[in-house]
């Protein structure tokens, strides 16, 4: 989970400083063409204007004539010379090649544009926002087509109007004041001489000007911005919803993936396949929901390897004393004597007996080997418990009698053990050593690296080395005397092995200095 959290995290943590940095450079890379087109469009008229009134007279006249018409624009209009161009060189250049140039800083927006066939460079400045950037350019667009009407006869107005359509690329008209076109809510703002500029938030202007003190209105419009320029926000919110999704889609294809070979791997578990195992990279963000699927599909093998091996062997085990059985029953069915009646039903009664011990010992065994149970841990002198546990199990079994030797023992030694399942795998070997013990059986304990050790030992024929480890596996039989006549079902030493497993440690056997069988169960002192 918490992979997941924090690769999701980073994925979208770089989608957002992506996002940032683009509202950084975007405008200035995406947009810079888009806006150079808009002003170089929108102010070629003005400076055009500018230009007219300047071409018609000597250069020496220009700086008073533009000192005249500044008044005409609310935040500055100058005219420069070369070195008075605060611009890097490659403005200049663009200039000198007759191109607008324009800048930004916190309060203005200056355009440039050099005066043709001269030296000398106009110098236009705007408010800072788009509102004031439009309603500064139409008050001195107004100012100045007011003059070049003024100045020219009525009826030459159609083809003045015709050449400054061209000029500002726009619709262009003068209407009377009592024109039902003009917007009604704002004519009183028209008569009093104020710039009106409807569709400003659509991007779609249009300008509303009296032209100076006569019943005229100049309307310039509807001129649309560019596309891109209308749409920016848009266009950003786009751009950030299909960062977002990328960055979703990035993290979620390789969880699909992963999800997809869950998928398949569920299907051939469920089918039948127990081999299956799902296999993912060491930096997988599901690595850990795969290894608890491969866990659990390993525990479901091995549960139904054992229920299948124990089916098989726990078959295989009834059918030699039902088969006894069943030859008594036959047998009691012909004339028998009574000796030998009797000897036959005490034979069954061994049979049924032998039937209850497999089945018994086969449900403990299943119960153990199929799920850890939950121990009951206590902690007891080991060599009390032990004397304790031989004092109970003195009646149970036939046989030599165990005795305890604790010689150099630390009888104050304590372990921590469940006390019911050890002593169920002592009880155990007990009696897996009185059926092979000739004539001694000995119980005793040790501690040795922080371990404790119980130790059963015989004085039989002992277990042959190769057969040591298999001794311990459920339903093993040895070629030896320890077979099925000398007694028990084959399951007491893997319960054995198994309780030792469940308290952290082992169970082995090996030689005796009798010659016979010195078995072993060792565990920590103390259990975690």
């Amino acid at each position: 989970m918490a992979r997941l959290f924090i690769t999701l995290y980073g994925i979208l943590f770089i989608t957002g400083a992506l996002f940032v940095l683009g509202l950084v450079w975007l405008p200035e890379m995406a947009l810079k063409g888009t806006i150079r087109d808009y002003y170089e469009r929108s102010m070629f008229g003005v400076f055009g204007l500018v230009e007219d009134r300047l071409s018609s007279q000597p250069q020496s006249e220009w700086p008073q004539t533009v000192k005249q018409l500044k008044g005409h624009f609310k935040s500055g209009l100058a005219l420069l010379d070369y070195d008075q161009l605060p611009l890097d060189d490659g403005d200049l250049a663009a200039l000198e090649l007759g191109k607008f140039v324009f800048t930004d800083d916190d309060d203005l927006t200056r355009f440039y544009k050099r005066i043709p066939d001269s030296d000398r460079y106009l110098m236009l400045a705007m408010g800072k926002t788009r509102e004031q950037r439009e309603v500064e350019e139409v008050e001195g667009i107004v100012q100045l087509i007011g003059e070049l009407f003024m100045q020219r006869d009525r009826e030459e107005w159609p083809q003045i109007l015709q050449a400054l359509r061209k000029r500002f690329q726009m619709p262009l008209e003068l209407l009377p004041l009592d024109d039902p076109s003009l917007p009604a809510d704002r004519l009183a703002d028209i008569e009093a001489g104020k710039v009106v500029v409807l569709g400003l938030k659509e991007s779609r202007e249009t300008y509303y000007a009296r032209v100076h003190d006569s019943e005229l209105v100049f309307r310039a419009g509807p001129y649309e911005a560019p596309f891109v320029l209308r749409n920016f926000n848009t266009i950003l919110l786009i751009l950030f919803a299909l960062l977002v999704a990328l960055a979703v889609y990035l993290w979620v294809r390789p969880v699909w993936r992963e999800l997809s070979r869950f998928d398949q791997g569920v299907t051939r578990l469920g089918a039948g396949d127990l081999n299956t195992r799902l296999i993912v990279s060491n930096g997988a963000a599901l690595k850990p929901l795969a290894e608890t699927f491969n866990g659990m599909a390993r525990r479901i093998q091995k549960l139904i390897q054992s229920h299948r091996e124990l089916t098989g062997a726990v078959s295989h085990e009834l059918r030699t004393p039902i088969a006894r059985l069943r030859f008594r029953i036959d047998m009691l069915e012909d004339p028998l004597g009574e000796e030998d009646r009797k000897r036959h039903i005490i034979a069954m009664r061994k049979d049924i007996l032998e039937l209850e011990e497999l089945v018994s010992e086969s449900l403990s065994y299943s119960r153990l080997d199929r799920e850890r149970p939950e121990l009951l841990m206590d902690t007891v002198y080991l060599k009390d418990w032990l004397q304790a546990l031989l004092i109970e199990t003195e009646d149970d079994y036939n046989g030599v009698k165990p005795e305890l030797v604790t010689e150099g023992f630390d009888s104050q030694l304590q372990v921590s053990v469940d006390s019911k399942l050890m002593g169920r795998a002592v009880k155990n070997l007990l009696r897996n050593g009185q059926r092979h013990a000739r004539q001694r059986l000995i119980v005793s304990a040790d501690c040795r690296q922080g371990q404790a050790i119980i130790l059963v030992e015989d004085d039989g024929s002992g277990v042959p080395e190769q057969e040591r480890h298999r001794i311990f596996e459920p339903f093993a039989r040895l070629d030896t005397a320890r077979d099925r006549e000398s007694g028990g079902v084959g399951l007491g030493l893997a319960i054995v092995r198994q309780v030792a497993r469940w308290h952290g440690g082992q169970a082995w056997v090996e030689e005796a200095a009798s010659g016979g069988a010195r078995f072993m169960i060792s565990w920590p002192l103390s259990h975690d």
